[in-house]
């Protein structure tokens, strides 16, 4: 039984300055010296600006104080039942003030009303990865389906580079080419189930970050016009000594584009001295297969922290099976890179 002082709800304008006060106090006590505040800047642009929209469930004391919180960032996707919001999961956290008092009964009845807001919006499916003890509180309140266990692909800078195949040069942008949704098209008609990586989607995700200076927007190309975009971080939170790659947009059919992709890729590996070249991508896919015909290794994430991708999906036809086999991501999908 919760407290009658505590009112669980949807987020309401105004609420901004007092979730970011409880994010910093219960984050910076979790990661110690190294935290870095989250600022009102980088809060606006992850909920407000997104095109998609936000979902975020609050617990809110008497005096405003955000006790509890469950967010989301929502994404649009394409699936064989048409576009469907979906919600990456972020961002739960219990004021250390109730986590004594309340510690799974708070942290439940806010998470059943998020799940709860997401059903009533008609959202999809909710996504995830969080660290074991997360999942495990998850699985035995919530409705945490586990649909894998990460595998980190990883390239160690020692491999020679691949050879930039002739005809074809990679190029580092500053703006998105006007032919990014046609390369989007091409992408979509390979893949059953991904996020919408149109025009508006990577403006929004990379260039219009508050940290946007951190991500490096590459082109592949040849006489054919534009052949793939590359999405380079030049360090990582999953693993030291590494560079990501947070998103790929290039077609199979498209295998040279994805070579000066990879060869510009090492390069700058080599430039930065990073040990390990970084991404996450669906076992099953086309795109894992040619990364580590590569040089690239799938690597269990347990190496260092090790990563779960759970699911709740609202939709009947969204299957773990289905999901397991025809869900495309990488790590931009999420809040990891």
């Amino acid at each position: 039984m919760l407290p009658p002082d505590l009112e669980i709800r949807p987020y309401r304008p105004g609420d901004e300055q007092r979730i970011l006060d409880t994010f910093n106090l219960v984050f910076r006590q979790a990661n110690g010296a190294t935290f870095v505040d989250r600022t009102m800047t980088q809060w606006s642009w992850q909920y407000l600006a997104n095109p998609a929209g936000h979902r975020i469930t609050l617990a809110v004391a008497a005096d405003g104080t955000v006790a509890a919180q469950f967010a989301g960032v929502p994404m649009l996707a394409d699936t064989p039942w048409g576009p469907q919001r979906i919600v990456h999961c972020v961002d739960s956290m219990t004021h250390p003030a109730w986590r004594a008092s309340l510690p799974m009964a708070l942290f439940a009845a806010t998470g059943a009303r998020f799940g709860a807001e997401c059903l009533q919006h008609g959202e999809a499916f909710c996504f995830g990865y969080p660290v074991e003890l997360a999942f495990r509180i998850g699985q035995q309140y919530l409705r945490y389906a586990s649909l894998r266990t990460i595998d980190y692909l990883l390239r160690e800078r020692a491999q020679p580079a691949p050879a930039m195949p002739a005809g074809c040069h990679a190029d580092r942008l500053l703006r998105l080419p006007p032919e990014v949704d046609q390369l989007w098209a091409s992408v979509r008609a390979e893949q059953q189930c991904l996020v919408r990586r149109d025009r508006r989607y990577l403006q929004w995700r990379y260039l219009d970050h508050p940290e946007a200076a951190g991500y490096e927007l590459w082109a592949a190309r040849s006489a054919a016009g534009l052949g793939g975009l590359l999405v380079l971080r030049a360090d990582s939170a999953l693993v030291p000594d590494a560079m990501t790659i947070v998103d790929w947009l290039v077609p199979a059919a498209s295998p040279a584009a994805a070579t000066a992709l990879l060869a510009a890729a090492c390069r700058r590996q080599q430039e930065l001295g990073r040990r390990w070249l970084l991404t996450v991508l669906p076992p099953w896919s086309t795109e894992a297969r040619l990364l580590q015909q590569h040089g690239f290794v799938a690597t269990p994430s347990s190496q260092w922290l090790q990563r779960r991708l759970v699911h709740d999906s609202h939709l009947p036809n969204l299957t773990p099976a289905f999901l397991a086999n025809a869900w495309w991501y990488t790590l931009g999908d999420s809040d990891l890179a």
